[in-house]
């Protein structure tokens, strides 16, 4: 019997039956929807294992009829969705029919029947026959719904009976004492009437006098003309307005944007600002309800002042800034006053003994003054706002043209450079800053190692990022110093100016990307995380 033959004689359907259909070729997809085409239940297409996971943990599993799963895909394999799948009890009793045009062995066959697959078909597969087997599939889901449904019928109906013979057994002594419970129930909610209203009373009292107390600023105004009805003492010392707002339908906040708050909309801790009845802005948090007062509907605003809050941040902040200047001061000063005490001393000693400049010290004295100009030079790259010329790249092609150079650089000093390149979509990156970040961390890495190491540089994608991997085999960064990366002027190098890293941190930071590190005493690795769409 053909699906649309259960539908016409009455099959409870309240949802319409699916089927899913997992490749990761997207003419498959459209191959199996043209041979299942049916208005009788509905074919979804994914192209992965990992969407077809993501489907089953959001969809309800009582549609599904039947699964399609290709056995060869990227990421998850048709084995391993499935082994992932029957460990969900919802999906366990879900037949599934792998399709492959590659894993035709006895092997992989015997291996998809064990993970749990119903049938094991090779490509092209018969669209008559598939389809066959996929409407034995669906009428065989649609009875058993049916049965599961006249199961649950039959269930419901017992319990109603038994609960109607239990009902007319107690209703002959409930008659007889329906009188001495009808006195005791007056009596009772006489008393609970009588609580009720004293607790009534109580919270009235207890809501005013936190309202009167409250150091938030609260007022309450009516529902819909937005009237006030009355505003606390600390509405009145902080605003400066009292009871000459009762009755009006003052609006005092407005937002970051300078325009009024919707006094009718519900809000939860909204930045706000107010002009108090002298003239002054001070800024609160505003938080809005709706109650009841005797039976008519208002509107209850407690705000939080937080103008002196703000100060109090705002110069903290500043003291910070203040703070990071010092050491980025003292750390400039540290770094230029040994090249410049060389050529002092040099100056000095000509200076005293009446002697002429001697040319073997000239090339001392000239590095000296190379390497205070090298600091600068870092300094002023890590410090000005550069603009990012950014546009869509590939990451592999960028790493590819500077592999040779980075190869160079470990055949000279005994060490070798492992390239892993995995499929990368194109992002927005800009070319000339991505070969200073590339250039600054493999040059760190290749140094970190000694004679004989292997650095490693890796690309794949992972979800929505584009992920950059770069990974020595040196003795690794202490606990202590991994907090310290990328702050200028840090490093754990005899020679060097501290500020390679922290421009990478700066490059990583134009391009929206996040730098991440494992540290060991067998190496460390570094993930750049560059997002597939730019903010």
């Amino acid at each position: 019997m053909r699906i649309a033959d259960l539908v016409r004689k009455g099959h409870p359907m309240e949802q319409q039956v699916k089927i899913l259909a997992v490749d990761d070729r997207y003419e498959n997809l459209l191959a199996l929807n043209s041979i299942l085409a049916s208005s009788s239940y509905d074919v979804i297409s994914l192209q992965s294992g990992e969407e077809a996971l993501r489907y089953l943990l959001k969809e309800p599993a009582d549609h599904i009829a039947v699964i399609l799963m290709d056995v060869q895909m990227p990421g998850l394999s048709g084995f391993e969705t499935v082994e992932l799948i029957k460990q969900r009890k919802a999906c366990q009793d879900i037949p599934i029919i792998f399709l492959t045009a590659l894993s035709t062995s006895i092997e992989h066959v015997l291996r998809g029947y064990h993970v749990g697959s119903i049938d094991y078909l090779f490509k092209p597969v018969h669209p008559k026959m598939l389809r066959m087997k996929v409407d034995g599939f669906v009428n065989m889901h649609l009875n058993h719904q049916k049965l599961k449904a006249q199961s649950e019928l039959l269930h419901k109906r017992t319990l109603d009976l038994e609960e109607t013979n239990r009902k007319l057994a107690e209703a002959e002594g409930k008659l007889i004492e329906q009188n001495l419970l009808l006195e005791n129930w007056v009596e009772e909610r006489t008393s609970e009437l009588v609580d009720a209203h004293e607790k009534l009373m109580n919270s009235q009292e207890h809501f005013k006098k936190m309202f009167i107390l409250s150091p938030s600023l609260m007022a309450i105004r009516r529902l819909p003309d937005l009237t006030f009805l009355d505003v606390n003492e600390s509405w009145k010392q902080h605003t400066g307005y009292g009871d000459e707002v009762i009755g009006t339908a003052l609006n005092l906040f407005r937002d970051d944007l300078n325009n009024l708050t919707k006094y009718g909309d519900i809000v939860r801790n909204e930045k706000v600002r107010y002009v108090t009845k002298s003239g002054d802005i001070r800024t609160a948090l505003l938080s809005t309800e709706i109650i009841d007062i005797e039976d008519e509907n208002c509107l209850l605003h407690v705000a939080v002042d937080i103008t002196e809050s703000l100060r109090f941040e705002t110069e903290m902040a500043r003291l910070a800034q203040l703070n990071l200047v010092g050491e980025m001061a003292a750390g400039i000063a540290h770094e230029i006053r040994n090249p410049m005490t060389t050529i002092r001393g040099f100056l000095q000693l000509f200076q005293e003994n009446d002697r002429h400049m001697q040319k073997e010290y000239i090339p001392i004295m000239l590095e000296e003054l190379d390497r205070a100009n090298d600091i600068i030079t870092e300094y002023l790259s890590l410090a000005k706002n550069k603009q990012s010329y950014q546009r869509p790249e590939n990451i592999n092609r960028i790493i590819e043209s500077l592999l040779p150079l980075i190869q160079a650089e470990a055949v000279m000093s005994g060490k070798h450079v492992n390239g892993q390149f995995g499929y990368c979509p194109e992002i927005q990156l800009d070319d000339k800053e991505m070969r200073q970040l590339i250039l600054n961390m493999c040059m760190n890495g290749l140094e970190a190692m000694s004679i004989g190491g292997t650095l490693t540089i890796e690309t794949y994608q992972e979800s929505e990022h584009v992920v950059l991997l770069i990974a020595d085999q040196g003795s690794g960064i202490k606990t202590e110093h991994l907090e310290k990366l990328g702050r200028p002027f840090f490093t754990t190098k005899d020679e060097g100016t501290g500020l390679g890293l922290a421009i990478c941190y700066s490059i990583a930071a134009r391009h929206h990307a996040t730098i991440e590190v494992s540290s060991s005493p067998n190496g460390t690795t570094f993930f750049i995380r560059f997002p597939l769409h730019s903010k």
